[in-house]
């Protein structure tokens, strides 16, 4: 009976351990894991286990639902046989690889190669490169972070944050490719825009243009490093209260409502447009409260974004070398927010300035006004100096490629 013994034990614990772990993952164990086991004369197995709340890859890829190699252990222990542990080793570190946050390299490529098809069109530097960049960073962060037993993707607090970060950069492509196939005056847009670039000069000469956006990308989401290194392990929910935790988890849930704020406002405004005409001036549904939930939206995404990397490291420690080890990343989310912050505010007040000049006469332009916000903007006036631009565009700097002035329906950067 002793063996049947000490199988059932280690069974149970194995049910336990299984179940402790999967909070995130059936094949993550615990990374620090000791036992102490003493087998009694009648035969039962009496263990004592200590868990660290941190986690590791697992010893080697799982094959079927259930790992037997900890049970094979447990009854190695108890007869005092050796262990599989120290074979594993080179199994644990490959697959330690393979769980690795991204690495910078690795981001810098994401948001640089995709910037690259500015040389092809000038506009796809800064709409299709700029949703591409963003969401392949994101979707790195994802597939590093540990699985879920619940759900099919990654439980995390961070995931929570990477998804929202994700679902924009998909979300945008998706409406720039929709406006490009079916919406004809796009097309022309972007050739127009196009043709004001070759006057510029040649090709090479959008160098500097198209690394500034790289650069522009990397850095707003480098709050996405942050948190997935701090709180790459910290389940979405938690028991009792967390301050950081808790801000962290309004700060993922603000991002998420701003992104899906910009999604309704261009959807919105795209069936109003096709129903009634480009000339229509959408006033009802969201935006009955945002003007521009497009570009409010945005902002207030990116914000919570780079708040979150400023909670996880205030909430991980103190001191000048813990701030130290995290200051290139919290001055790159500062510039990636105030750089993104800084050409949607310049959009906001171009298509202000447009809408007043074409729509400021009617009754109900004039009330829509008073009853909506039409968010963070520069003054109308520093958008004017392009007024007497010849095609009517007004483009906020000669230097930007695309004109944001004729975004009407929603925004490519």
């Amino acid at each position: 009976m002793r063996p049947l013994a000490i199988v059932a034990a280690a069974a149970v614990s194995l049910v336990g351990y299984e179940s402790y772990a999967g909070a995130f993952s059936p094949s993550v164990p615990l990374r620090s894991r000791t036992s102490t086991c003493t087998t009694s004369s009648s035969g039962h197995d009496g263990c004592v286990r200590s868990f660290s709340p941190s986690f590791s890859p697992p010893l080697t890829s799982r094959t079927s639902s259930i790992d037997v190699r900890p049970l094979r252990n447990r009854q190695r222990l108890a007869t005092g046989g050796p262990t599989s542990l120290n074979a594993a080793a080179p199994a644990t570190a490959a697959v330690a690889a393979s769980a690795a946050p991204p690495s910078l390299k690795a981001v810098a490529l994401a948001c640089l190669l995709p910037t690259l098809l500015g040389y092809y069109k000038s506009e796809y530097g800064v709409s299709y490169a700029y949703g591409t960049a963003v969401a392949s960073v994101a979707f790195m962060v994802l597939r590093s972070l540990p699985a879920s037993t619940v759900l099919p993707v990654p439980s995390a607090i961070a995931a929570c944050h990477s998804a929202a970060v994700l679902f924009y950069g998909v979300r945008l492509n998706l409406f720039l490719l929709y406006r490009e196939l079916f919406v004809p005056r796009f097309a022309a847009m972007r050739e127009r825009i196009e043709e004001r670039a070759k006057k510029r000069g040649s090709r090479l000469s959008r160098t500097p243009f198209i690394l500034s956006c790289a650069v522009l990308y990397f850095c707003m989401t480098a709050p996405l490093l942050v948190t997935r290194k701090i709180y790459g392990s910290a389940p979405l929910l938690i028991n009792g209260e967390y301050w950081p935790h808790i801000a962290l988890l309004v700060l993922s849930c603000t991002a998420w409502f701003g992104f899906l704020l910009g999604a309704l406002g261009d959807a919105a405004k795209s069936i109003s447009k096709a129903r009634n005409g480009d000339d229509h001036l959408v006033t009802g549904g969201v935006f009955s409260l945002f003007r521009h939930p497009n570009y409010t939206g945005e902002c207030i995404g990116w914000t919570a974004n780079c708040a979150a990397a400023f909670v996880a490291v205030l909430s991980a420690g103190s001191g000048w070398q813990h701030w130290k080890k995290y200051l290139p990343y919290l001055g790159a989310s500062v510039f990636g927010a105030l750089g993104i912050s800084t050409v949607l505010s310049a959009a906001t007040a171009n298509l202000e300035k447009r809408q007043e000049e074409q729509y400021g006469d009617t009754q109900a332009y004039k009330d829509w006004i008073k009853g909506s916000w039409g968010g963070i903007c520069f003054s109308k006036n520093s958008s004017s100096k392009n007024s007497d631009d010849k095609d009517g565009d007004g483009a906020v700097d000669p230097g930007i490629e695309l004109d944001i002035s004729d975004e009407a329906e929603g925004t490519g950067i």
